[in-house]
């Protein structure tokens, strides 16, 4: 079956350019970061490019090729850019725009008609490049930010990696005829027609990605303590629901000792600070390691999957240690506060509530005696 690539590429071309505005205008208000600029930008010059090589199989201007194919290099460039800003804010696009640019100087020597072939295989395994960088950024971020959109993203880009390699390497051995529209039945032309359906498909897809992170930052936010940042109770219980196949568990109850008397004279204001340090002071010593949620009021509760009491201990050991010489600095020695540990390791298929209520037992077991070390670690 013919298909009629005229109609295709200018359908792309047209759909890349509403998708580039889609993203534009959002952005001119502010709604959207600058990947969304990244992202319409290069859909707009990409699309123009497309509709530019309609054109000149149809006028046959000899110099469009020379604006045109640089275009489309800098279009895909400037989606992968994108999609890298996307992941990462911080990250410096120049030496990718750089790449870009030097892979669109060779389009100004190969001008010539007759090296129509060359121009399509070099300009697909650009393309290739540029999709796959986009395929292993997207993987990255579905991992980091465990974004289901994000393996979408990837397959869509995965997709026209080796779409497009296909048709580069039958255009290297000049099988793919001497224009890149009209109507064509060859394997060539199907690939080209794969290409084109897939990148109208991933248009929006950034859009997709944007909404699932919106989503896990509102439910982030509704799992967390306003003031110290710390998991709530219905981030810890969703947590501890994911640590069922992790063997054992060590649970830690921290309580702040002289918590009321440091309100009571030196301010609430002072009582917050001291409660976001002690936040900042656990989640620096467990990394990795464990989850950190306040309880309520002045108590905390750490989950350390996989982590031995042992070497949980010498975790609480630090995280007193580092608590009090930081208060010493902030209050009056004679009302400084400073933390008492309890500590328990169990099976993690035991109840939540159990768990934390044993750790509440051996925390208590340290206030009650003023003679006890500051830290008690008990195992079942």
């Amino acid at each position: 079956m013919a298909l009629d690539l005229t109609t295709l590429y200018v359908v792309a071309g047209l759909g890349m350019l509403v998708a580039g505005f889609i993203h534009l205008i959002p952005l001119a208000t502010g709604r959207f970061g600058a990947w969304a600029g990244l992202w319409g930008t290069g859909h707009l010059i990409a699309g123009c490019g497309a509709l530019m090589a309609v054109l000149n199989d149809r006028i046959g201007l000899a110099w469009l090729p020379s604006i045109g194919n640089p275009a489309v290099v800098i279009g895909y460039a400037l989606i992968a850019g994108a999609v890298i800003r996307f992941s990462r804010p911080d990250a410096r696009l120049m030496p990718l725009l750089g790449i870009a640019l030097v892979c669109g100087l060779p389009f100004w020597g190969i001008r010539d008609p007759a090296q129509f072939h060359l121009r399509v295989a070099y300009l697909s395994v650009i393309r290739a490049a540029f999709d796959l960088v986009v395929v292993i950024v997207a993987i990255r971020m579905a991992r980091r930010e465990s974004l289901q959109t994000g393996w979408i993203v990837a397959a869509l880009f995965a997709i026209t990696v080796p779409m497009f390699l296909a048709r580069g390497w039958l255009a290297y051995g000049d099988r793919i005829g001497t224009r890149l529209t009209g109507v064509h039945d060859d394997i060539g032309a199907w690939f080209a027609a794969g290409q084109i359906a897939f990148i109208i498909f991933r248009a929006f897809s950034l859009l997709i990605l944007q909404a699932e992170r919106g989503q896990n930052a509102l439910l982030d936010q509704m799992e967390r303590d306003w003031l110290t940042g710390a998991l709530n109770r219905a981030g810890l219980d969703r947590v501890a629901r994911t640590l069922a196949d992790s063997g054992r568990v060590s649970v830690m109850m921290i309580d702040v000792d002289r918590f009321k008397m440091l309100n009571d004279t030196q301010g609430h204001a002072a009582g917050d600070a001291a409660l976001r340090m002690l936040a900042d002071i656990v989640r620096d010593v467990l990394g990795t390691h464990g989850h950190l949620a306040r309880w309520g009021g002045d108590e905390f509760v750490c989950l350390l999957p996989g982590i031995p009491v042992e070497q949980a201990s010498a975790l609480g050991t630090r995280m007193a240690t580092a608590f009090a010489q930081t208060m010493t600095h902030h209050v009056p020695i004679g009302i400084a506060p400073s933390i008492s540990v309890g500590l328990i390791e169990d099976a993690a298929t035991t109840p939540l509530a159990t768990l934390i209520a044993r750790a509440d037992q051996t925390m208590y077991a340290v206030k009650s005696d003023r003679r006890a070390p500051r830290l008690l670690a008990k195992v079942a």
